[in-house]
């Protein structure tokens, strides 16, 4: 699959990753994990809802939690990213009409004016231009815990068809930064897709989807992140690590892996560097290249690859493409031989 030209003639804008709205079945459980233990904003919370953010975040939440009386694990319910303003939302609504893709202005808390669509490869969708809006915590320092978790910066995503993930993201807009493909073929593993400054809002990659593997949140120094471990720790939460310090490769982030008490993925990271410039050319990485995950040789454990959250009430496809990714299980038995 050849790279594909950037659509920069598009009559609506997308600004950004906005939320995630996940479910939990114990609100308070949830609040302890992201509150007490790296450091989000608890900005609402009643018996049905629970609503996060990052110190320098307005809005109202860039996280939600949505309680259910199940025992099964948590699920996402859909993932969010802003327009400009709500003529684009406008635009936007006529524009997916006219390519036979079905949207509906829907109602949600704390939103404004909201479209709703199902992605090429099944991904629930909601697109803002306004939320209520609450002063940040930037400069009330003392307030500052955890991880100092400052802002979401990017969900990655398991797919099962990458070309059409891709061929769907690039049509909105969206550019390019970085991208993992099989050894010595143009068949592309792994998209990093961008629409503010930095690498990236939104990552897929090939595997059973659509899930969403993770959302993270962005802190200043790489000092947060590990104090963020202390912290979990401190707490009783060690074992939520889900993945050890490391740097990506890809990216080049500073990263620490967890999972929350309904088994939804987070990472806390610094630092993506910027991609404004439209003359910068994506980045390549061969699958094998153990560096792109890990920067420092060691990849990632199965697990981390092959578990992730389900969207509700959608199908769960075996990936098109057949290249599975070295794990920290295969390297590990080849290092010992």
């Amino acid at each position: 699959m050849p790279l594909l030209t950037p659509n920069a003639d598009m009559p609506f804008n997308i600004t950004r990753i906005s939320h995630v709205v996940l479910t939990s079945r114990d609100l308070n459980a949830t609040r302890f994990f992201y509150e007490a233990g790296l450091g989000l904003e608890v900005t609402f919370h009643d018996d049905e809802r629970l609503a996060l953010r990052g110190i320098e975040e307005q809005s109202m939440f860039s996280l939600l939690f949505e309680r259910v009386a199940d025992d099964g694990p948590g699920t996402c319910r859909s993932v969010g990213y802003r327009m400009f303003t709500d003529d684009d939302l406008k635009c936007a609504h006529d524009w997916f009409h006219a390519r036979g893709i079905a949207a509906q202005f829907i109602d949600r808390p704390f939103q404004g004016l909201t479209l709703r669509i199902t992605d090429s490869v099944g991904v629930p969708v909601e697109f803002c231009a306004s939320m209520d809006q609450k002063p940040n915590r930037m400069r009330q320092f003392h307030t500052h815990g955890g991880g100092k978790l400052v802002y979401l910066d990017h969900i990655q995503i398991a797919t099962h068809n990458i070309q059409s993930a891709y061929g769907f993201y690039n049509d909105l807009g969206f550019r390019l930064a970085e991208y993992t493909a099989t050894d010595g073929t143009d068949e592309v593993w792994g998209v990093w897709l961008k629409r503010k400054n930095n690498t990236q809002d939104v990552v897929y990659a090939n595997g059973a989807g659509p899930r969403l593997h993770h959302f993270a949140y962005h802190t200043p120094e790489i000092a947060n992140v590990v104090h963020g471990a202390d912290v979990m720790s401190s707490l009783g939460l060690a074992g939520t690590m889900d993945r050890a310090p490391g740097r990506h490769g890809i990216g080049n982030a500073f990263f620490i892996y967890y999972r929350d008490p309904d088994g939804h993925r987070v990472e806390t990271f610094t630092s993506h560097y910027n991609v404004i410039d439209v003359d910068h050319e994506p980045t390549r990485w061969d699958l094998s290249d153990l560096r792109r995950s890990q920067l420092w040789g060691f990849p990632a454990p199965r697990k981390w690859f092959n578990e992730a959250t389900c969207f509700e009430d959608t199908p769960v496809h075996p990936p098109v493409l057949d290249a599975p990714p070295v794990t920290l299980e295969d390297f590990l038995e080849g290092w010992s031989q």
